[in-house]
Parts: C-alpha cells; sequence; structure tokens
C-alpha cells in the first residue's frame, strides 16, 4: 500500500459494521485520516461537522440512505466541490447513473478489493472530477 504524504480526511457512512471496519482499516493504514458513521443521518452530520475532503457513502442503509446524504450535502454550495463516492452493492443497469444523478462523482461496486481499493480512492483523489450536474 502506498503512504501518503498529505494525510486526507475521509469520511466513510457504511451500516455494515464489517465493511466499514475493513475500509476504516485500509486507509488508516495507507496514511489517512478516517471518520466513520453506521448511517447517513450521523454520517450527515459528521460531514456538516468536521469538513472532510471526501466522502464514501453506502446507498442503503437505515435512518437515512445514501441518496438523502449526497441530496443534503450537494444543497450547500460548499458542498458542490467535495468528491462523494458510492461504496455500495447496488450494481444493477442504472444504479451507477442514478447514484450520479444525485450527485455522487464515482460509483464502487461492493465487495470492494482490498488490494486495490486505497489506490482506487487515491487515483481519485488525484484527478479533477467536477461534480455532476443535479436534477429538478
Amino acid at each position: 500500500m502506498t503512504t501518503t504524504i498529505h494525510p486526507t480526511t475521509i469520511l466513510v457512512i457504511e451500516d455494515d459494521d464489517a465493511s466499514r471496519l475493513l475500509v476504516t482499516y485500509l486507509l488508516e493504514a495507507a496514511g489517512h485520516r478516517v471518520l466513520a458513521a453506521e448511517n447517513g443521518a450521523v454520517g450527515l452530520d459528521l460531514a456538516l461537522a468536521e469538513s472532510p475532503d471526501i466522502v464514501l457513502c453506502d446507498l442503503q442503509m437505515p435512518v437515512m440512505n445514501g441518496y438523502e446524504v449526497a441530496r443534503g450535502l450537494r444543497a450547500s454550495p460548499r458542498w458542490r466541490v467535495v468528491p462523494l463516492v458510492a461504496v455500495t452493492a447496488f450494481s444493477m443497469p442504472g444504479d451507477r447513473e442514478k447514484a450520479l444523478e444525485v450527485g455522487f462523482n464515482e460509483h464502487l461496486s461492493k465487495p470492494i478489493t482490498p488490494e486495490t481499493f486505497v489506490q482506487q480512492i487515491e487515483a481519485f483523489l488525484a484527478g479533477a472530477h467536477p461534480v455532476p450536474p443535479q436534477s429538478g
């Protein structure tokens, strides 16, 4: 795994304990600061309080789903430039497009591949990824 020179603060919003712990472990081992939330409502509050550099968010969660998190964050001009990445088991035709339509910048399917996950996130952070247009 690569180690970052400038640690990035990454918010992981994931209701599955094992998935949240794995992603947190991988990102922290690569030198990132990780904030973790077990549902969308806690994640939205944490995002607004902590201002992470990127948000990784599951789509299907109790209390508040990932689509609602994206809409809530993208409603603020400050949050239109922060990358949002859906990390989800939703991988049917149209799922990626739906995530992008509500404001996610990228859609990664679960299960993640631990050997390449950090590199995927770091490559995403290093590139210029415009916020997709919002509908409605």
